[in-house]
Order: structure tokens, then C-alpha cells, then sequence
């Protein structure tokens, strides 16, 4: 189940035998961690006010300077939250179906290893993202705070329950992982670019996006030899998964802004959200489609995925 070897993998490229071999030199579990300790200038936003979707709302723009700081530093740790919830309940569990061989095209002895290094990776990436969480809930005061279930989350539990077999709920995990490890740089690398916020809080996520573009590429290898070696009703429900997976993770969730204006005590705060969800009804997030894309196109479903790509 976990060492044994088979030649039913159907890669076309050899970028997984390159990814295996780098690992060492590339990741950022093999590198020194981060110093948590660094200078810390309490007057220097935690996260990128750009990314809040109402900052310019005309009910939170009367809060003040020291008001918008600490929910900025919330807004941090919900954004860490989220990543840790996309590794731990939807990629990890992929990982393991595909690690124990329950699904087709990756029995290779360098398939799994490549799929025992992105467990690793992900391991670490939760511990990153805890550390740094910790960090800023302990200097803002906000150990009481909790994020509730990305809406993502719930759709693909859903999608799962209703699944008509074990098989079916494995295939909509790995869809969903799919698109969590094909298109998460792009919701990375906003903050891992934005010299605005703390440095340390802009490093620890740019080391996270660096090991995610390997991982990108390392998923679409694997997934791609996955579908090939799925038969013609797992390949259909798969293609049906995974549009929705792409539609439930470009569709704006506005749940956790509202549990961090409730935290915060924001007045008006549900005129806020009543706002918001009038401006983004209907609204599709931009995201980086381009190794998702390729491997749609190198399998030839693009146009059977029910999902406008923009």
C-alpha cells in the first residue's frame, strides 16, 4: 500500500524526477527557520490594506488609525487560518488518498516520493503559518478569536457526503486539491509581494509561495497521470468535480470578514457586509490559471469543465 511499486503512472514530462531530486536545496523545511524575534514596528499594518474588500467602506473608515491596525492584524491571522485549513483538510487528505495508491497513476517510486515530499512540505507550512499566527495573536491580544469554516470547505464536504461511493468522495478531494495546489500562489503571492506590511510577515509567506510553485507543477504532473488511469466514469466525474471546486474557490466568501467585524465590534458592520455582498453578487475572483490551464489542455478537457475561465 505505502512502498509498493507499479508502472501504471502516465506522466508526459519529467518534471517530477527533477522536483524529487531538488528538494533538499529548494524547501523551506530544509532551510533555517525564520526568526521569529525580528524587530516588530507596531505603527506597520500586519496585513495589505488592499486586500480588504471594504476598506474604504464609508462605516469602517471612521475607525481609528490604532482601530484599523489591530483589525488588520486579525485580518493576518484569519488569512494564515485559511491557509492552514487549505493544507491540513483539504490537500493533506488528497495526499493520503494518493500516497496509499486509492486511486490509479502513481505508483512510481518517484510519484510517491514526490507525493510524501509535498506532505512534508504542507506539515511545515502549518507549523509556519501556527508560529506566525501565534505571534501576532499573543502582541494584538487576539488569542480569543476564531475563524469560522472557509465556505470552500463546506461546499466540498457537501460534494463529498453526496458522493455516491467512497471512490466518487476521493475523486472531489483530490479535485478540490487540486485547484488549492494548481492556483494558491496567486492568493499567496499578494502578500508575499506587498512591501507595506511587517517584513516578517511578508517573508514567512514568501517562503510558503516559493514551495507552492514547485508544488503546482508537481500536482499537475501527478494529476494529470491520475485521469489518465482513471476509467471513463471516474474521468466524468472527476471533470464535473473539479468545476465545481474552480467555481466554489473563485466565488468571494465573505464569512470570515464578517466574524472579524463582529470581533472587532465594528458599528454598522452589517451595512458593511450588506454592501459587500451586493457589490460582489455574481462576482468571479481572479486567479492564476495557467498550470491548470496547460493541464486541461494537454488532457483535452478544457472545454468539458463546466467553469468560464477569465
Amino acid at each position: 500500500m505505502y512502498t509498493n511499486i507499479s508502472d501504471d503512472t502516465a506522466l508526459v514530462r519529467g518534471a517530477l524526477a527533477s522536483l524529487g531530486k531538488s528538494w533538499d536545496d529548494r524547501v523551506a523545511v530544509r532551510k533555517e527557520r525564520l526568526d521569529l524575534s525580528q524587530y516588530y514596528d507596531p505603527s506597520v499594518p500586519d496585513f495589505p490594506t488592499s486586500l480588504v474588500p471594504f476598506w474604504d467602506d464609508e462605516d469602517f473608515t471612521c475607525l481609528s488609525p490604532e482601530a484599523k491596525l489591530r483589525f488588520l492584524a486579525v485580518a493576518w491571522v484569519a488569512y494564515n487560518e485559511k491557509a492552514i485549513y487549505l493544507e491540513e483538510a483539504v490537500v493533506q487528505p488528497a495526499c493520503g488518498v494518493l500516497f496509499r495508491g486509492e486511486l490509479p497513476g502513481v505508483g512510481a517510486a518517484h510519484t510517491k516520493q514526490v507525493i510524501a515530499q509535498i506532505q512534508v512540505d504542507e506539515q511545515f507550512h502549518i507549523l509556519m503559518c501556527l508560529d506566525i499566527c501565534h505571534l501576532s495573536r499573543i502582541r494584538h491580544g487576539l488569542e480569543d478569536y476564531s475563524m469560522p469554516e472557509p465556505a470552500l470547505g463546506v461546499q466540498m464536504k457537501k460534494l463529498m457526503a453526496n458522493a455516491s461511493s467512497e471512490d466518487e468522495a476521493r475523486i472531489a478531494q483530490l479535485a478540490y486539491a487540486s485547484v488549492a495546489e494548481m492556483s494558491i500562489n496567486a492568493y499567496l503571492n499578494e502578500v508575499a509581494t506587498d512591501k507595506s506590511i511587517q517584513p516578517l510577515n511578508r517573508i514567512n509567506t514568501d517562503m510558503h509561495r516559493q514551495d507552492e510553485a514547485a508544488h503546482g507543477i508537481g500536482f499537475s504532473e501527478i494529476v494529470g497521470s491520475v485521469y489518465r488511469r482513471m476509467s471513463t466514469q471516474q474521468q466524468d466525474y472527476f471533470r464535473s468535480a473539479i468545476g465545481i471546486a474552480l467555481v466554489d474557490f473563485t466565488t468571494p466568501d465573505l464569512g470570515y470578514w464578517a466574524s472579524i467585524l463582529e470581533y472587532m465590534n465594528v458599528p454598522n458592520r452589517e451595512k458593511i457586509i450588506e454592501r459587500q455582498e451586493s457589490f460582489t453578487r455574481g462576482m468571479v475572483l481572479k486567479r492564476n490559471y495557467t498550470t491548470i490551464r496547460r493541464l486541461f489542455d494537454e488532457l483535452e478537457i478544457t472545454e468539458d469543465i463546466d467553469f468560464e475561465f477569465q
